[in-house]
């Protein structure tokens, strides 16, 4: 079957430089089969050409982009048992939907062996040049006709997650917990001296331990770097976060370091450019890999704020004088409509509904 396009130079180029798209990447495979069944030895034109690459990928080039409660002041307490009972008998609960997940490989190609030295004499830099070039194009192709596979040290693959989150098993066997709207980029094989993946967004991990083999992550402008332990990354803005459950981790910016252990929590805060660390470690920071929520005495406020980073949500509060209610009571893997009516039920609060939007209204505390 005919090629529908042409292979050119800039296209082989881009395939060399691993560079190419899904389609693109197609084109040059037919191509590279096709001359498994005429194979002959380069000629002065197909090193003019190769020579033309090599110097095309000589350039610099620029990165593509950036990768990229009920406890009331106006009453001595509140009833939330009473509220949960109440609350039990109005609705049923509705069971959570199934995890979905996306996942995307960028590739680099490895192909077969071919190529010889040319007749002609140009100087010998330029030779040399061309030699490198056509010696590692042609291990590409015996790679990629004989072995049948990609290179999988240079071949890397990108979870992404929307409105689900996703569980993953990593080559070394860490496990991780992708959450809403993520982004972890990692090898199908890890380095010989260190393991390296890029987070955007928020992950648990749980790291297996191997003090031979650093693990380390790149969030934004910060370096979270372990040997085995388990622990969470924020990074949805320039600001990261990291809270350790167990183990230690080094959480790094530029010259700037800190180590925490079990229950500690810092912040790198980009605009001072300074790492923080947080007094007591937030009691919801692994709420999205528990599935609990757990609030003492908590400010509606910072309750709210809470719910709708666990539910990915938009709930309001009407006035100001409801965000001072506190609300003590425990969500285990429980709807956004029960919690909505429980704290309804317990602190005499109407829920409104506008679109996706969520308000809580009623008389508030003081």
């Amino acid at each position: 079957m005919a090629d529908q396009q042409p292979i050119d130079d800039a296209l082989l180029g881009k395939f060399l430089a691993g560079e190419t798209d899904p389609a693109e990447s197609a084109r040059v495979r037919q191509w590279l089969v096709s001359q498994k069944e005429n194979p002959t030895e380069p000629s002065h034109e197909d090193f003019a050409k190769f020579e033309r690459i090599w110097e095309a990928a000589g350039q610099p080039t620029k990165a593509s982009a950036n990768r990229p409660k009920p406890v009331v002041n106006r009453t001595p307490a509140v009833d939330t048992d009473a509220a949960w009972r109440t609350v039990q008998q109005k609705m049923r609960t509705a069971s959570t939907g199934p995890y979905e997940q996306k996942e995307s490989a960028s590739r680099s190609l490895s192909n077969r062996h071919s190529g010889q030295q040319p007749d002609w004499y140009q100087t010998i830099y330029r030779i040399a040049a061309v030699l490198v070039l056509v010696t590692s194009f042609g291990w590409l192709v015996y790679q990629f006709l004989f072995m049948g596979q990609d290179h999988p040290a240079q071949k890397l693959v990108t979870l992404v997650t929307n409105n689900q989150k996703l569980r993953k098993t990593l080559p070394d066997g860490t496990t991780i917990l992708l959450n809403r709207h993520s982004v972890l980029t990692y090898p199908t094989a890890f380095a010989e001296d260190r393991r390296d993946v890029t987070l955007t967004g928020e992950a648990f991990f749980d790291v297996t331990p191997d003090a031979k083999h650093p693990f380390r992550i790149q969030a934004r402008r910060s370096v979270v770097q372990v040997l085995g332990t388990s622990f969470s990354v924020q990074a949805y803005t320039a600001n990261v976060s990291v809270a350790v459950r167990t183990g230690k981790v080094r959480l790094s910016a530029g010259r700037k370091a800190v180590l925490l252990t079990k229950n500690q929590q810092a912040t790198f805060e980009a605009k001072a450019d300074t790492i923080r660390r947080m007094p007591q470690m937030s009691p919801n920071v692994f709420a999205y890999q528990t599935e609990q929520l757990v609030f003492n005495k908590e400010p509606l406020r910072d309750v709210i704020q809470a719910i709708n980073q666990y539910y990915n949500a938009d709930v309001r509060l009407a006035n100001e004088k409801i965000g001072n209610c506190r609300l003590t009571t425990r969500f285990d893997k429980t709807p956004l409509e029960t919690v909505l009516a429980v704290m309804s039920e317990s602190l005499d609060l109407r829920v409104r509904h506008e679109g996706r939007q969520v308000i809580l209204e009623g008389n508030g505390c003081q």
